[in-house]
């Protein structure tokens, strides 16, 4: 019995001898082992496997012989590996099919198998659904071949099941709530935000988890973790992780009466110093709240956007490391030289929006070059950046920031 596992890395047994992923120095080898492998039941040509392995950049002018080639240096490898060459893998009528007098288990079968086992027992037993589901979720390791995806095969199949995942995951969540197993819910989640950080019902599912086992402050803190994943994505939290947290408030909170000293130091800021950095979601809503503002009001406010753009062109990946590391060193001019009223966000991968309070267009303009130097003082290392702003005054008039 071949035992064949893709979740997360690429590696293979049979009980006597292994294969890791990387071992046999040749990505081609262990794709066509997985695809033939998992088209087992049919023959499969050779336009097949070569779209399948090849990279469209990679098309050779003899793809029969390069398959080939392939397919010996495979039985050559599998040889060494103390595996049976001729009982894995054979070619019959022109087609390459694996030898149907060997077995193999592939660990994406069986989580398919167990998905399906629990989706038919839901409706009976939903303690048999959890116990399938609960088997398939142990098979997952990380997402199917993550180091394979250059050809669209290994691509989809790499989407497909990350998607399954997720999804096997709130279904096993949510019987998890319906049957009151909110310690294995914990687990589920806990372990689920490492291969998926940006699913707000996966976070929801772990505040519920730790409030119903009285982990009030790690539900908190959760929560925290999700709404700046908010910030960074720049999206509005959901309708259901909204609703957790009004239920969390209703734990820590409840029906009981506060004082105003007691809400103000609830809300408080722990260290006002320098420019308050937050997300773009927060950082629009507070240019609204200006805006507003700027109706009834003669004092003057401002509105940059600061970006950072290369001087000349380089390599793209060169560019791409020199971006983020002069992104870094614009934040912390902007953290160095703005004051305790001035509003600051990350607007793209190159800009920062900043809102300057009690600050004419004039004065913006002088603060910005004061930027600008702090920048190239501290920017040798990235002397292919250099910064561009915009001003514009804020007044109810004014329609700069963009619905993103």
């Amino acid at each position: 019995m071949i035992k064949l596992k893709t979740f997360g890395s690429f590696t293979v047994g049979n009980g006597l001898t292994s294969v890791q992923e990387g071992a046999w120095r040749s990505e081609k080898l262990e794709k066509l082992f997985v695809y033939l492998a998992m088209n087992r039941n049919r023959g499969v040509c050779i336009e097949d496997i070569s779209e399948a392995i090849w990279q469209v950049e990679e098309e050779t002018d003899n793809p029969v012989g390069a398959l080939k080639n392939l397919a010996y240096r495979l039985r050559k490898a599998l040889r060494d590996a103390s595996f049976g060459e001729e009982c894995i893998v054979s070619v019959r009528g022109g087609l390459y099919k694996w030898n149907d007098d060997v077995e193999v288990t592939i660990d994406v079968e069986e989580f398919d198998r167990y998905i399906n086992e629990a989706e038919m027992a839901f409706c009976r037993s939903k303690e048999t659904a959890i116990e399938s589901y609960e088997k398939a979720i142990a098979l997952y390791h990380g997402d199917f071949l993550p180091l394979r995806t250059d050809t669209h095969w290994f691509m989809t199949l790499n989407a497909f099941y990350h998607s399954r995942y997720v999804n096997t995951v709130k279904a096993l969540a949510k019987l998890y709530i319906d049957t009151g197993c909110y310690e294995k819910l914990e687990q589920l989640c806990t372990r689920a935000i490492v291969y998926e950080r940006s699913d707000e019902q996966i976070y929801s599912y772990l505040i519920v988890a730790r409030m119903r086992t009285k982990k009030v402050q790690m539900a908190f803190d959760t929560y925290e973790t999700a709404a700046i994943m908010d910030k960074d994505l720049g999206v509005r939290k959901t309708v259901m992780l909204n609703k957790v947290y009004e239920e969390l408030l209703s734990v820590t909170k409840g029906a009981s009466s506060y004082n105003i000293d007691e809400v103000k130091d609830d809300i408080s800021e722990e260290s006002m110093n320098g420019v308050f950095m937050c997300g773009y979601p927060v950082f629009k809503e507070i240019y609204q709240l200006e805006v507003r503002k700027s109706a009834r009001s003669t004092i003057p406010e401002s509105l940059v956007l600061v970006t950072v753009v290369p001087m000349y062109s380089s390599q793209p990946d060169k560019n791409h490391s020199q971006m983020k590391d002069s992104m870094h060193t614009l934040e912390r001019a902007l953290r160095k030289c703005l004051r305790v009223g001035d509003v600051a966000a990350k607007y793209s991968d190159s800009q920062y929006i900043v809102l300057l309070s009690k600050c004419s267009c004039d004065t913006a303009s002088d603060v910005m070059k004061r930027i600008i130097d702090r920048f190239n003082h501290t920017c040798d290392t990235h002397s292919n950046m250099t910064i561009q702003f915009d001003i514009e005054p804020v007044s109810c008039y004014s329609s700069f920031v963009s619905d993103k």
